[in-house]
């Protein structure tokens, strides 16, 4: 979703532990964003499907399910915003799991907290490849929407252009079934010239038209 420049960022924590989640809120707004916080995997969703989300951060233990089983949801979504995935587990296979599901970074949950500082720079780098892509896309979209513009125009160019054939080998057929009725070469001349205004009319027409 496309933001005034002067609007924060919001962001979207899905956590289990209300306690853990107020912590990361408090240092992700200390960065300028906006947090909001989901205790599970189906209240994340359900704030997903209201929109108005740039950016989520997935935890992956939660009751009843993991961060795994909610991400490909997310992701099915008609714009999904980018996801970073947060996981205390120590086996390398969840993230890697996680990164190819879909999300654009993971963070390791430590007990220390170190993890927040780490997971407020993955949250930065994320938004900022996402402004790249969003931008991106829409430069690729504006160049096609100007390529078909620039075709569409060629080819109306091109049915005038054949009409306009058509019609001088029609004049000139005209003139010269009249040049050959002619005895006087001063009137054959004429007639000539009157082909050769008419077809410097016509040029000058698609002058105007290029």
């Amino acid at each position: 979703m496309n933001r005034p420049e002067t609007e924060s960022v919001r962001i979207l924590y899905i956590e289990n532990d209300p306690g853990l989640a107020r912590f990361v809120a408090r240092d992700l707004q200390a960065r300028g964003h906006t947090i909001e916080h989901a205790i599970d995997g189906a209240a994340g969703l359900a704030r997903l499907a209201e929109g108005g989300i740039d950016l989520v951060a997935l935890d992956h233990h939660m009751a009843g399910h993991t961060g795994l089983d909610i991400l490909p949801r997310i992701r099915e979504l008609a714009e999904p915003p980018p996801v970073i995935y947060v996981t205390g587990s120590e086996d390398s296979r969840v993230a890697v799991a996680a990164l190819k599901a879909g999300a654009v970074d993971y963070v390791w949950k430590d007990v220390q907290g170190h993890f927040r500082e780490l997971l407020a720079e993955a949250v930065d780098t994320a938004l900022e490849n996402e402004r790249l892509r969003r931008a991106q896309a829409r430069a690729e979209r504006e160049t096609r929407e100007a390529r078909d513009r620039a075709e569409a125009l060629l080819r109306e160019v091109n049915h005038r252009v054949a009409n306009s054939l058509a019609l001088v080998a029609s004049l000139v057929a005209m003139q010269q079934r009249a040049v050959a009725a002619l005895q006087d070469p001063v009137a054959a001349i004429d007639a000539l010239i009157e082909t050769q205004n008419r077809i410097t009319a016509i040029a000058q027409v698609h002058r105007r038209l290029y």
